[in-house]
This record gives C-alpha cells, sequence and structure tokens, in this order.
C-alpha cells in the first residue's frame, strides 16, 4: 500500500491549467517524460489556446503528438456513414465533461455524437486506444494526416495497408518560425479486428478504416519513430508485444508507473489538503518534456544540411541505450525550477539530459538550449544549458567521461558564436546576443541591430551574468583557475547597468548614456518581464547586489516594496503583458525573487510571500485551477513543488538549501 505522505495519480487532474492551454500543456494518456503523448483535442489549428481547453465542451479527435514544435496523426472513431474526406470539424463531437475520467495513463469519455466510449492509454512510445461503439450501422476509424495540426502546417503524407490490420503511416511536420528544419514522423498502426482501408485522397491525407458492422468492441495501437518506419515498428515490437492487446494491462502498467515516479517525492512536511495540488504540480514537472529517441536508442541528428540517424551506446550491463534523446521547450528559468528538483528526486533524469544534449556537440554541433526534431530551435536566450550541466556535475549527479572536453564546449556557448551569439530563434546568424557588446563594454546595449526574438540587452546581460557564474563554478571544480577568475568577473558584469540614482537595473546606450526616457514597469529592456523583475535577478551575486543598493537592509526592504504591490496585484500578468505589475510570478524572471530573504537573513519574510502566492495564485486542484501563468512543460508545477517543500537553492541547484520552515506547513505568519 502507497504511504499516505507520497502522491499518487489519483491525486493528480491532468486538465488543471487548460482554461490557459497550448499544444504542449495538457498530457493524459502517456508516461513519465513521454515519446508518444496521447490525448484528444478540442482545438487544433495553432500553438497557443491550442490543444484540450477548457472552454471547448467537443472534440475534433485525438491527436498522438504534443511535443514542441511537433504534432501528428489525429484520429476519430465514427459510427455511421461519413466521407473521409469531410472537413476535420465535421467529425467534431460534444462530450460530457462531467463524465470524462482523466488521470495519468487513463483518459476515457464518451462521445456523445454517436455514444461511442473511448479510452486511451499509452507506453512510453506507443498510443492505445479502445473504442466500445453502440447503436446500428456502419463503424470506422477516421486517419487524419493532413494539416494544420497544433503549431505545424504537415505535406508529403502516406497511409498504405500492409494487411487488413497493420499499417503504416508518415508524415512531414514543415519548418515553423520556432523549428527550422522539416521533420519527417513515423507510425506503425495495429488492430485486433480486421479493417478495409478507404483509400487516401491526394498529399493531405485523411483516410478511413472501415470495421465489420457487428464490431462492438475494438483495439488499435499505434507507435511512433522519428528515425524511420522500421523504428516505428521496432518501437511496437519493444513495448507493446508484451501486452498482445491486453488495453486493461497497458493501462495497469501505465497507472503503476506514474505511481512509482510520483512517490520518489516525501510530501509528509506539506499539508494535508494541498497533497493533491502537490501531487498535480509533481506530475507535470514529469510529463512536460518529451522523449524522441527509439527503443533501441537510435535518434535523429538534424544539425547539418542532410539528416542523421545516430544510436546511444548500448549499455553492457542492462544491454539497453545508456540513455534517452529528449524534445524540449527552453531551460529559460529551468535553474529555479526543474533543475534542482530533478537533482534531489530525479538525477536519472538529469543524466539523460546531459547526455542527450551533450550529444549535439559530440557530432560536430553544440550544446543546445531546447531542441525539436533533432536540431537546436534556439528559443529564448543565453546559455540555458549551462546551470544543467554545472548543477549535474558539483552535485555528482553527473560525470562525463571527459570533463575538460564538456568544458571546452559549453565555454564555447559563452563566446562569439555560441549560444550567447543568439537571440530566440535565431538560427542562421549570431547577431542578437550580444555577446561582442557584454566582453567589449561591460554590458549589452538597447541600440543595436534586433536579429531574432528577445533582443532585450539588460535583460541578456543579467542572463548571461547568472550563466557566467555558473560556468564559473564549474571551472572552479575542475580546478581550471584562470577561467574560474575570468568567468566570476564576467558574473558580476550586471552591476553596470544598476542605475543607483533610481535603485534599479535600466537599459544604457552604446555611448553609456542610459536609456530615456525610461520606466521600470515598462518593457524595454527586458524579456517577458520589467525592470523590477529584472532587478532582482541576480541571485548568485546578493553582496553585489546589497552594495548597489546600499546595505542589506535597503535591500530587503526594496523586495519588500516589490512584493507587496506585486501581492496588491494577484501576483500574475497575463501572457504577453508580463511588465504590467511589479513582479509576475506566472512567468519565470520572478521565480527567484521570494528565496531572496532567506538568503539575506529574512526567512520570516520569505515565508510570508511564498505562502500567499501559493494561496493566491497557486492553489487548488480542480481542472478550472492553473499555475498561474504558462505552465512551460514543467516550470511551473517544479516551482510549485519546491515551494511547498521550503526547498531551494538560489545556484541553480549547485548547492542544496534546506530552508528552516516548509512553506506549506501550517498557518501563515502574520
Amino acid at each position: 500500500m502507497q504511504h499516505p505522505h507520497y502522491p499518487t495519480s489519483q491525486q493528480v487532474e491532468p486538465r488543471l491549467g487548460t482554461r490557459h492551454t497550448r499544444w504542449i500543456h495538457f498530457t493524459s494518456a502517456a508516461r513519465p517524460f513521454p515519446m508518444l503523448s496521447l490525448s484528444p483535442d478540442t482545438r487544433v489549428d495553432g500553438d497557443w489556446g491550442c490543444g484540450y481547453s477548457l472552454h471547448d465542451d467537443s472534440f475534433v479527435g485525438i491527436s498522438h503528438v504534443h511535443d514542441w514544435q511537433l504534432a501528428g496523426l489525429l484520429v476519430m472513431p465514427v459510427r455511421g456513414h461519413v466521407d473521409a474526406s469531410v472537413d476535420r470539424n465535421g467529425l467534431r463531437s460534444p462530450f460530457d465533461r462531467s463524465a470524462e475520467h482523466c488521470k495519468p495513463g487513463d483518459h476515457r469519455f464518451v462521445l456523445q455524437r454517436d455514444g461511442t466510449s473511448v479510452e486511451l492509454t499509452a507506453t512510453l512510445r506507443t498510443g492505445w486506444h479502445r473504442y466500445r461503439f453502440v447503436g446500428e450501422g456502419p463503424r470506422s476509424i477516421v486517419l487524419d494526416l493532413a494539416g494544420p495540426l497544433g503549431p505545424c502546417e504537415m505535406a508529403d503524407a502516406s497511409l498504405c495497408a500492409l494487411g487488413p490490420r497493420r499499417f503504416e503511416a508518415s508524415v512531414t511536420n514543415l519548418p515553423t518560425r520556432r523549428r527550422s528544419q522539416p521533420v519527417r514522423l513515423y507510425f506503425a498502426i495495429e488492430l485486433d479486428t480486421d479493417t478495409v482501408l478507404q483509400e487516401a485522397r491526394g498529399g493531405a491525407v485523411r483516410a478511413q478504416l472501415t470495421l465489420p458492422d457487428e464490431t462492438d468492441t475494438v483495439v488499435m495501437r499505434v507507435a511512433l519513430s522519428y528515425t524511420s518506419m522500421e523504428g516505428a515498428w521496432r518501437n511496437m515490437q519493444a513495448e507493446a508485444e508484451t501486452f498482445g492487446f491486453d488495453f486493461d494491462a497497458v493501462r495497469d502498467d501505465a497507472i503503476a508507473e506514474w505511481g512509482r515516479w510520483l512517490s520518489r517525492v516525501d510530501a509528509s512536511t506539506v499539508d494535508a489538503d494541498y497533497r493533491p495540488r502537490f501531487a498535480t504540480d509533481l506530475f507535470f514537472a514529469l510529463a512536460g518534456r518529451r522523449t524522441c529517441s527509439d527503443a533501441d536508442g537510435a535518434w535523429l541528428d538534424s544539425q547539418g544540411e542532410t539528416p542523421v540517424v545516430r544510436h546511444i551506446p548500448i549499455d553492457p550491463a542492462t544491454g539497453q541505450p545508456g540513455y534517452r534523446h529528449f524534445n524540449s521547450d527552453a531551460l529559460w528559468g529551468a535553474q529555479w525550477s526543474i533543475i534542482p528538483l530533478w537533482l534531489d528526486h530525479y538525477p536519472d533524469v538529469i543524466r539523460d539530459f546531459c547526455e542527450s544534449f551533450y550529444d549535439y556537440a559530440r557530432h560536430g554541433g553544440y550544446i543546445p538550449r531546447g531542441p525539436s526534431g533533432g536540431r537546436d530551435t534556439f528559443v529564448m536566450t543565453s546559455a540555458q544549458a549551462t546551470p544543467l550541466f554545472a548543477a549535474a556535475i558539483l552535485r555528482g549527479v553527473w560525470q562525463p567521461d571527459d570533463p575538460h572536453a564538456l568544458f571546452e564546449h559549453l565555454k564555447a556557448n559563452h563566446l562569439p558564436g555560441g549560444a550567447m551569439s543568439k537571440c530566440g530563434y535565431e538560427h542562421d546568424t549570431c547577431l542578437g546576443g550580444g555577446i561582442e557588446d557584454y566582453l567589449e563594454l561591460g554590458y549589452i546595449p538597447e541600440d543595436r541591430p534586433e536579429s531574432g526574438f528577445h533582443c532585450n540587452g539588460c535583460a541578456q546581460t543579467l542572463e548571461h551574468s547568472y550563466n557566467d557564474h555558473a560556468l564559473a563554478l564549474l571551472a572552479k571544480h575542475l580546478g581550471r583557475n584562470d577561467d574560474a577568475a575570468e568567468f566570476t568577473r564576467r558574473s558580476k558584469l550586471w552591476r553596470n547597468l544598476f542605475d543607483p540614482a533610481i535603485g534599479f537595473v535600466r537599459p544604457r546606450l552604446r555611448n553609456g548614456d542610459w536609456l530615456e526616457p525610461y520606466d521600470p514597469m515598462g518593457k524595454p529592456g527586458m524579456t517577458e518581464a520589467n525592470g523590477w523583475n529584472y532587478t532582482f535577478y541576480a541571485a548568485h551575486d546578493l553582496d553585489g547586489l546589497a552594495e548597489c543598493f546600499g546595505s542589506t537592509e535597503a535591500l530587503i526592504d526594496k523586495l519588500e516594496q516589490a512584493m507587496q504591490l506585486s501581492g496588491d496585484d494577484g501576483f500574475f500578468a497575463p501572457h504577453g503583458d508580463h511588465e504590467v505589475i511589479t513582479l509576475d510570478f506566472g512567468n519565470e524572471p520572478a521565480l527567484a525573487t521570494p528565496w531572496l530573504f532567506a538568503a539575506l537573513g529574512r526567512p520570516d519574510r520569505m515565508t510570508h510571500w511564498l505562502r500567499r502566492i501559493m494561496a493566491e495564485l497557486k492553489s487548488g486542484n480542480a481542472i478550472t485551477d492553473w499555475h498561474g501563468g504558462d505552465e512551460d512543460q514543467g516550470m511551473m508545477g517544479a516551482w510549485s513543488v519546491l515551494a511547498a517543500l521550503g526547498r531551494f537553492s538560489l545556484d541553480g541547484g549547485c548547492s542544496p538549501i534546506r530552508l528552516p520552515v516548509s512553506p506549506l506547513a501550517g498557518p501563515s505568519p502574520a
């Protein structure tokens, strides 16, 4: 029996946050860190507000891939005569959310259009459907490989029958603004019932598997690969053959696996009433990032002109690949969320991420910020992966074969031509990151040509400085004293943007002048935030921050003012308007701020403000509740778990910190 203090899958509400959803947000019929994330969609024509949305009461279909800049294979069971070429909205069906069962690895609902019951579950790389039909007339399953789906337009779709129960499908996800190269997805499909494939029409494939009229129940399993059709069948063999077509056994196994992952975290110090929400937050920290390597270790390397299928080395002790690869949204802010959580409770995930990200550099590229389909998307800014590697090595969680070779790759990201040279989604140039000015002027000026997203000199300077600090810690650990000294020096360059006359960091121009006019509540110079957020961003240099304010007491007073003003506005700003309140706790730049109180000798104020943020913005475990902002593939869930445990590390997990009180244990102080 599960210990009552540990989270369980039955406490989790996967639909939490779906009133502010996006394509990568919702996960139901899937495993932890899934490759195939099977779930029904109410909207399929975009990224933000797309996928499973609480605002809708009908499903357009069930798709298999809800990944960072990737999507694929929408299906819909239907009863009655349908035209497979009909627009997908013609197959839309209402459903009763009050009768829906939605738990990790176990999603069930009824399509009210014709009474068909749908059950969904999954292994890591295979999605499982069970449909129960009622009434008279034909039964069929529509397979939709047409576009668009989520953030992607589709092209060059293919679907063929290998027999009455086995099918192959593939489709290309065309490039997006964020993912610059096309990616081909391969699907192996098997059913436990004979079907007839009605031929698809044209290049945008929307076809129909017709079942015998007397069919009551059908089970379909679908395997995914990014490398080849053979890879999809190998994934099917590796993960599905053991179960045959026993849907219940797969579902039981999925539920049990979620239980094992969730129970790695002891919630005994968390208020009992809050533990269900704690379980949901932990679920999101484990569901967001997605596996992209095959069961045999094959993965797609798309860094060069021609994609190459590579293989993860086999661990001789297990006979299995030594790690797995991931598609991943940004690690922007991960040093204050998923990294320290994973370090403490999921070191195997940290090791896998380090190995997989390092593979990109091993094969002629560089350590990415957020890869999708085998190539970096250059999401957000700076050298975001450095804190991950530094913390993993300093905490002894992961050790590369040659740590100095790894260090050189990390260092390259902090020099011209590396990650610090590129702004968000800057695929083909190295103009927006500002590293040259950072090295020459000691800050990144605001009056420079923009290239890519997030060309905000003040924010980039602060982010570069934080990442330089992480690299300095690693250099010191490795005995690279000259590098440690240089990156320690660089980690303090943010001070060049602190204006003592107004008590805020502030954008500067190339000639050294301050940007005029300037309002710390404004957007200029800041990335998804304002001057208040970034003034406290230098969590790695609190001595310097206190010196800028004149004393530790003055810094504490400023923090108190910022928190009070933020609380007056509910601690939250709408997406795209992050600058409208002092500190937006629905986004990454503010995440370290409450914890600064403890580091400055006032843990009581830390506890006070954390409890308020959690109670007012990040509590409740109903489908109408949310994370207080964009969940960002586990970021907000992980941060809430850390807050509930009273655990944080201002240096991104490089050293563990145990705070004197759990913020959610007991009543809030006055």
